[in-house]
């Protein structure tokens, strides 16, 4: 099995780590940042059978290029 491995945290500079702490204060929520990776281009196919496993779960996917 092929663990998840598709995103990871983002790197921040200083300044943008302030402000998520503001925001997260201003909110009272924690934050994460992740970096954003490439969503898959799915065939209709490949979407159908990953909706089954959806509704078979009980869970949302969401399926990245690694």
């Amino acid at each position: 099995m092929r663990t998840m491995n598709a995103m990871g945290y983002a790197s921040l500079k200083p300044e943008q780590v302030k402000q998520v702490q503001r925001y997260e204060e201003d909110l009272g929520v924690t934050l994460l940042a992740y970096a954003k990776p490439a969503y898959s281009k799915l065939s209709e196919e490949n979407l159908r059978r990953i909706q089954d496993l959806e509704r078979d779960l009980k869970l949302s996917l969401v399926a990245y290029d690694v």
